[in-house]
């Protein structure tokens, strides 16, 4: 028997060995492409496996030392996408690992390598069912870099039963609401914002979503008289109180939130924050 382990324990040490001088031979005639070391070189999850004598978590560890230490003010381009490999090993050896997610999620993403983020967000959140941040990392890469508000709502709702604290509840669910007001049909997003608000516990959160959900109800009704005033008209409108003076309606309905109503380029109603944002 213990014959057999030090054969065993031999064969490891030669192939260990191995994979280091084959290592060193491919990387030797290349020029370095980074100032840090521990970005030269990614091996493949096997080797790096066999490294760590067949302990994952060593091996998510072993990577996530080299990630901690790096110096991100001398980072160029090609040393993100080697730290997003490694990274994204972690997330495979180790999906628990919390350091690796926070990281990938302040620095990965914003260094361009917003898809490997995703993957190892992802890989957080499937494990990590305790905890709301991955979730919520996640939706807002899909909002802010991918431009897609309706998928970052339904990851901050997937997001909102994982948060202990009720304040965190809401504030997921408030954005989330404003999210869906800006990726859905303006029908459905009130629909959504109405359904969100009956599910809510009775009190002041139940009633804030209650009053967002109304004033879309609002602008919705205001785009239907818009639609009419160009059907009379023949134009489109060019002031929302132009309503009130071709006599479509009695006054203008008031924004409980005290934004407003306006009017967008294309003559349609719109809240007046969201005109701010579409001036140059």
């Amino acid at each position: 028997m213990n014959f057999v382990r030090t054969t065993i324990a031999g064969l490891c040490v030669v192939c260990v060995l191995s994979i280091y001088v084959w290592t060193n031979r491919q990387l030797a005639p290349r020029t370095p492409i980074s100032a840090n070391p521990e970005f030269s070189v990614r091996l493949p999850i096997p080797a790096q496996l066999l490294l760590a004598l067949g302990d994952r978590y060593l091996a998510a560890n072993l990577n996530g030392f080299n990630v901690l230490i790096a110096d991100t003010s001398r980072m160029k381009p090609e040393d993100y996408a080697i730290q997003a490999g490694l990274q994204q090993d972690i997330s495979w050896f180790n999906p628990f690992h919390e350091d690796n997610y926070y990281i990938a999620a302040s620095i990965l993403s914003w260094g361009g390598q917003v898809p490997a983020t995703q993957t190892i967000l992802r890989r957080a959140g499937n494990a990590r069912t305790f905890d709301y941040l991955p979730l919520f990392h996640y939706g807002f890469n899909l909002y802010h870099f991918y431009n897609d508000p309706v998928r970052g709502a339904e990851a901050l709702l997937a997001a909102t039963p994982r948060a202990s604290a009720v304040q965190d509840q809401w504030a997921l669910q408030n954005i989330a609401a404003q999210w869906i007001e800006r990726g859905y049909r303006l029908d459905e997003a009130a629909y959504r914002v109405e359904a969100m608000a009956k599910s809510a516990p009775p009190g002041n959160f139940r009633r804030y979503l209650a009053v967002r959900a109304a004033r879309l109800r609002m602008l919705e009704e205001l785009r239907k008289h818009a639609l009419r005033y160009q059907h009379i008209s023949g134009r489109k409108l060019e002031s929302i109180d132009e309503l009130v003076a071709a006599g479509i309606v009695a006054a203008l309905p008031q924004d409980p939130l005290k934004v407003g109503f306006a009017i967008g380029p294309d003559g349609m109603p719109i809240f007046k924050n969201a005109l701010r944002k579409n001036q140059p």
